[in-house]
């Protein structure tokens, strides 16, 4: 069975991820609509496990409008678009809860799943419509490596487990394994494409790391807390897309304020 899984893992990964690198590399209309349809995929997944409901499909569509919002706003440089776009989330639960309270008598109050799945999702994969080809491989790969380090790492010494209460598969040695091939892997990538000094290089490839571990376990305590295994059940080996995003979005971000605050590329 986990030979099985094993091998959907890595079909599912030769198959996407040319698609990835293609877009990326395109960019314009190709990187929008990769990201758009994956931060639409995100939200939903990310609200029908927020609020434990499979059946909302209106309000979830509905979300399609101001994850457009977001993204436009990177694209084009309005921030405003995103204050907005968090705003109408916020009514649209809203007209919800008032059409449910009015029409079936329900009283159960609004979760506030919606402007938090557009801050989940969209607002960190937005960042990839502003970074350069370079930045996006080096998070994409960083995040890529770190996945691999810890489950390689783990499984082949397995031992103590981190965090059994929120995910119970996950060892030291595998956090650790994870955390030195990121290490390695970023300051390789810095050292053949990037402008900053090795110790730059170094110190982000740990957090980024950090940040994909600790999105892994966010992750995970959101499934336990809603009763289900995977996010959902559109990639093969892997579940749903936030299975396989979890640690890029936290990741992601953590690039983002780097970048602002210390220059990785020339």
């Amino acid at each position: 069975m986990q030979r099985s899984s094993h091998r959907k893992r890595l079909l599912t990964a030769a198959v996407g991820l040319p698609l990835v690198l293609a877009a990326v590399f395109i960019g314009s209309w190709a990187l929008f609509v990769l990201v758009f349809v994956v931060s639409c995929i995100a939200f939903w997944e990310f609200v029908s496990l927020a609020t434990g409901e499979d059946d909302a499909f209106a309000l979830k569509a509905a979300g399609v409008v101001p994850v457009w919002m977001i993204l436009a706003g990177f694209s084009f440089g309005g921030p405003a678009w995103a204050f907005a776009a968090l705003l109408l989330a916020f009514w649209l639960e809203r007209l919800e809860f008032l059409r449910r309270c009015g029409l079936k008598g329900e009283t159960a109050r609004p979760t506030g799943a919606l402007p938090a799945g557009l801050l989940y999702g969209p607002c960190a994969l937005g960042f990839f419509l502003v970074f350069s080809p370079l930045e996006t491989v080096c998070v994409l790969t960083t995040v890529v490596v770190s996945d691999a380090g810890a489950y390689y790492s783990g499984r082949l010494i397995g031992g103590k487990k981190i965090w059994p209460a929120v995910s119970p598969n996950k060892t030291w040695a595998g956090t650790l394994g994870g955390l030195a091939l990121a290490m390695a892997w970023s300051l390789l990538y810095g050292g053949v494409w990037g402008a900053a000094s090795p110790g730059a290089w170094l110190a982000l490839g740990a957090a980024l790391n950090i940040a994909v571990q600790l999105g892994d376990f966010y992750e995970s305590a959101l499934k336990r807390a809603a009763g289900v295994k995977d996010s959902g059940a559109l990639l093969p080996g892997h579940g749903g897309i936030l299975d396989r995003i979890d640690g890029l979005l936290p990741a992601t971000l953590v690039y983002a304020a780097a970048r602002a605050a210390h220059p990785f590329f020339g």
